[in-house]
């Protein structure tokens, strides 16, 4: 194989680990990217607690009709008396006082 050959595929070798690891970045995007978001159907105001995988926790006032984006990405998310567990890219909704999941992205 010859120095002009060797140095061609070198070169192919280099941009090819070169869109792998863009690829790589690509697809492990930050967590935003499988979070976990709510919407509020219901006509009146509700507040929520989010229980998170890492054990903490906080309540957040949800208006009517209102989408809360990236809620978390591992939770049980509770309002009144009812409760869900989810994870990943999810829609969670409150609709006749109740929680449960609308639907996984």
């Amino acid at each position: 194989m010859s120095a002009c050959e060797i140095h061609i595929r070198n070169r192919v070798l280099l941009k090819a680990g070169c869109f792998i690891l863009a690829g790589i970045a690509f697809i492990g995007t930050g967590p935003e990217a499988k979070a976990v978001d709510l919407v509020n159907r219901d006509r009146k105001p509700y507040d929520v607690v989010v229980n998170r995988a890492d054990g903490s926790s906080e309540t957040i006032s949800v208006k009517a009709g209102q989408k809360v984006d990236n809620i978390c990405t591992d939770c049980v998310i509770l309002v009144g008396n009812s409760s869900v567990e989810t994870r990943g890219r999810a829609t969670v909704k409150i609709e006749g006082g109740e929680v449960s999941i609308a639907s996984q992205r």
